[in-house]
This record gives structure tokens, C-alpha cells and sequence, in this order.
């Protein structure tokens, strides 16, 4: 009986562990993910700002050019 008490607890301390390397892998991925949509954010949100300030040169040059 203590065999089997000691192998059942060995399986768990091991899947124990497969599962917080599992985790942690999984967090790390997360983290990486959640950056790059950051700064996929950040970019566009970039992109923007230029686009609707060179609209407004555009607009500015042809009020002063009429």
C-alpha cells in the first residue's frame, strides 16, 4: 500500500510540475503577445496622428494658396 501512496503522490508532484512549466511558458507568451499588440497600438495610433496632421497642411496650403 504505501507503494502505490508513494507512486500516486510522485505522479502528482511530476504533473505538478509539467503544469507550472506549462504556466509559465503560457505567462511568457502572454507577456510577448500583449507587448506586441502595444505596440501595435502605439503605432497605429502613430500613423494616424501623421496622417490627419499632413491633411491639415494640405488644407492650410490650399487656403492660403486660394
Amino acid at each position: 500500500m504505501p507503494d502505490a501512496l508513494i507512486s500516486r503522490a510522485t505522479r502528482a508532484i511530476d504533473d505538478s510540475r509539467t503544469l507550472r512549466e506549462q504556466r509559465r511558458l503560457l505567462m511568457e507568451r502572454h507577456d510577448q503577445i500583449l507587448g506586441d499588440l502595444r505596440l501595435a497600438v502605439m503605432e497605429s495610433a502613430m500613423v494616424r496622428t501623421e496622417i490627419r496632421a499632413h491633411r491639415d497642411n494640405q488644407v492650410n496650403y490650399l487656403s492660403a494658396a486660394a
